[in-house]
């Protein structure tokens, strides 16, 4: 089978389109989309807080078809399903039954690829770590990616008014169109708000985005911080905090796996906001499968909007 591997960790050039051995495993799944995310181009780098032995093979999210299952067990060949495993990016997957799940029948494989890491983040950061409320209010940074995006719409799902925070026009359609309720456009966004917040999502950082996310909140508001797409890991002087009576926070999806049921019932969430209309993914770019690098290198430059994902 075709894989994308990492063979140097020297950014998206030194990932390249090898032939693989079928993979082992009881229960394994024809890819027929992948998606690419910031921990993807993290891992071309050497830089993703998780290292891997080189040579590897890149990606966390797939979307295809079982054509390998235990008897007995909750799938069956030919079920379409997503899957939440590394070395996603590739024509076969084996994948883990904890990290599997059903593709919703109105989702494209394209988007269910798209909905696995970016929607349970949005879940954790939003319902489990950050307690949004009906009718409170959340600023999203970096709100036309892929993160962002999925945040916009899980809020939307809970009640809450959403003002999304983005670096160009271009990206504040995105935003507008994944249901933003507002829009502010560059570096000055806290002057664009009418009033604080009670949370602000930041998967972006840098240091003064950071500090004016700080002073964008009400009293005993939170932030939630899920990435640093820009580099920067913002620093923070804790007085901040005790003065303004506000919270910091950090998520990753993976708090989800601290209950037995956790992936799988955020899952189930995400799948009857699916049937209600509620949420879909955003894609945006699609590649085949041999052009992994330029996909990455739309991630490294800041380019992507929605979904990055790979055809395969």
């Amino acid at each position: 089978m075709r894989a994308l591997q990492v063979q140097t960790e020297d950014g998206p050039e030194a990932v390249a389109l090898v032939d693989l051995p079928e993979p082992d495993g009881e229960l394994v799944v024809r890819v027929r989309a992948a998606a690419v995310s910031f921990p993807d181009l993290l891992m071309t780098r050497g830089e993703y807080q998780v290292r891997q032995p080189l040579p590897f093979t890149l990606g966390w999210e797939a979307a295809g078809d079982v054509i390998r299952a235990p008897a007995g067990g909750p799938f069956a060949v030919g079920d379409r399903v997503m899957a939440l495993n590394f070395g996603a990016h590739a024509e076969q997957v084996a994948a883990a039954p904890e990290t599997t799940f059903p593709l919703p029948d109105r989702l494209s494989y394209e988007e269910g690829a798209a909905l696995p890491l970016n929607y349970l983040t949005a879940v954790a950061a939003l319902d489990r770590r950050g307690h949004l409320r009906a009718g409170e209010s959340v600023l999203v940074h970096g709100a036309a990616g892929g993160v962002g995006t999925a945040t916009i719409q899980v809020a939307k799902a809970m009640d809450a008014r959403v003002i999304a925070s983005v670096s160009t026009d271009a990206k504040a359609e995105i935003a507008r169109a994944a249901g933003a309720d507002e829009v502010v456009v560059g570096e000055d966004f806290r002057s664009q708000l009418d009033r604080p917040v009670e949370m602000v999502v930041d998967p972006v950082g840098g240091t003064e985005r950071f500090k004016e996310s700080l002073r964008a909140l009400v009293p005993e508001g939170r932030v939630v911080v899920v990435g640093f797409t820009a580099g920067e890991i913002p620093e923070i002087r804790v007085n901040r905090l005790l003065l303004r009576n506000v919270d910091v926070c950090g998520c990753s999806f993976n708090v989800l796996a601290s209950d037995p049921r956790g992936f799988a019932d955020a899952v189930a969430r995400l799948s009857q906001l699916v049937g209600e209309g509620a949420i879909r993914p955003m894609v945006g770019s699609v590649h085949p499968l041999e052009d992994g690098p330029a996909a990455l290198r739309e991630l490294a430059e800041r380019r992507a909007t929605g979904k990055v994902v790979l055809r395969v």
